[in-house]
């Protein structure tokens, strides 16, 4: 088994504390065996003001960056509520959901740039939210309906049948051009959508696709 990435690059470690320090000096990095672990305070400036100011841990597994980093809200100043995307159990953020982590968190996405995007939005939006009742970037429903509503926008329709249409051809191990097209246009896909489905498998894992179709087709049978 390969070590983890801290131990086998320990100069990317110390190349990642020095660019957070100097944006961030309330964080601090504690490496462990099989994982780094960031911990600290983590503030939130909006136009030059301090709205709020969080508890984060945030880990960093061994096999970082292809694992995306792990984070908590440690404060309790976030409800454990699956409406404020805070998981029940312990406090941990659903940033994103894995699906969109193409765009919110491609590869080559430095550390820094994940505090300052997807981190700071997430905790932005729950200080915004707290004060007016309203998230700032709108708000995409949990669990299976935050799937649904992902592909929704990225396909631009809300039939389910060509959202399970897509999934099941992105989840399958290869693209067989002689398919019926999931657009439901009656054309096969190598005279339809062949380019776009082809993009989109470079951006959505099968096996994050793979799941995502099994959790909308169980839901949508429970709907019947």
């Amino acid at each position: 088994m390969s070590q983890p990435w801290h131990k086998s690059d320990p100069n990317l470690l110390d190349k990642i504390r020095m660019e957070v320090r100097a944006d961030y000096l309330n964080l601090h990095f504690y490496p462990k065996s099989d994982r780094v672990i960031v911990r600290g305070t983590f503030p939130i400036i909006d136009s030059g003001e301090e709205l709020d100011r969080y508890s984060i841990d945030i880990v960093l597994l061994a096999d970082y960056p292809d694992a995306v980093p792990r984070v908590w809200e440690t404060g309790g100043k976030i409800p454990c509520d699956a409406d404020r995307h805070i998981n029940k159990d312990g406090g941990e953020t659903c940033l994103f959901i894995p699906d969109e982590r193409w765009r919110v968190y491609p590869p080559g996405t430095t550390f820094l740039e994940f505090l300052n995007g997807p981190v700071r939005d997430f905790f932005l939006g729950q200080s915004i939210f707290r004060r007016t009742g309203e998230w700032p970037f709108g708000q995409r429903s949990h669990s299976t309906d935050g799937i649904k509503e992902y592909y929704g926008e990225l396909l631009a329709t809300d039939d389910l049948t060509v959202i399970l249409g897509y999934l099941e051809c992105l989840s399958r191990p290869a693209l067989k051009g002689h398919w019926p097209c999931p657009c439901n246009s009656g054309k096969r896909i190598r005279d339809c959508h062949r380019d776009q489905i082809n993009d989109l498998r470079t951006k959505i894992p099968s096996k994050v696709a793979e799941k995502s179709w099994r959790s909308v087709r169980s839901d949508a049978k429970k709907r019947r």
